[in-house]
């Protein structure tokens, strides 16, 4: 079954910083990277080509996608497709302020 245009359309809008920050959302793309984000970050959309989704079997997303190379055409922000992309939640870290009085503390911010 062929991927919706919507689930298309949204993971494009994820180019935008805004969106991301809207959503609390990160695309990664690519087998390297994805696999090594993967149950390190709790992953709400995944979308890979069959092959790849057989070669990673226990691989969690809230919602799996089997999509043909074309489609991942369509949907990736890179001018190269890869047979993965995935749609993780950013952690928010809390910061404790009375941390922050007593310690030499570095925060970075849109690195």
């Amino acid at each position: 079954m062929p991927i919706s245009k919507n689930k298309i359309k949204y993971i494009r809008s994820l180019e935008q910083k805004k969106i991301r920050r809207e959503e609390g959302v990160f695309v990664a793309e690519g087998p390297k990277l994805t696999g090594d984000l993967l149950g390190h970050f709790p992953c709400r959309y995944l979308l890979a080509t069959s092959d790849w989704l057989a070669s990673h079997p226990m691989a969690q997303a809230d919602e799996k996608e089997v999509a043909s190379f074309e489609e991942l055409q369509k949907a990736s922000l890179l001018k190269t497709p890869q047979d993965v992309i995935a749609v993780f939640e950013q952690r928010q870290e809390q910061v404790d302020a009375s941390v922050i009085e007593h310690q030499l503390c570095l925060a970075l911010d849109d690195v």
